[in-house]
């Protein structure tokens, strides 16, 4: 009986983790993210979600280090990315310049 109950805590415990991540979606529409800015905890994750008739390409950077590489975003796909440290995190379109958006991690 004691198995049991400690493997349904444990099950519990680890769905109720998991619930508390927490998730964002941003749109690209027009050669635009569908915000400039955004606020997320630590272990968050941001769903690139392609909603235009063009790819995109999302690379992901913080402070000095090398963007990371999203691939190529076809129309219609949708990518995502979990933020596992705090800091500021610049998000980009290595297609369109103009597509910029910054992610503030807390």
């Amino acid at each position: 009986m004691r198995i049991r109950f400690a493997a349904a805590l444990a099950a519990l415990t680890t769905v109720a983790l998991a619930a508390q991540a927490g998730a964002l979606s941003v749109e690209q529409n027009g050669q635009q993210f569908s915000q400039k800015s955004a606020a997320i905890s630590v272990g968050d994750a941001v769903t690139f979600d392609n909603h235009d008739d063009v790819s995109h390409n999302i690379n992901i950077s913080f402070a000095d280090d090398d963007p990371v590489d999203l691939g190529l975003q076809k129309p219609g796909e949708k990518v995502t990315y979990k933020f596992d440290k705090a800091g500021r995190f610049k998000v980009r379109c290595s297609i369109h310049p103009g597509m910029k958006m910054t992610v503030n991690v807390q």
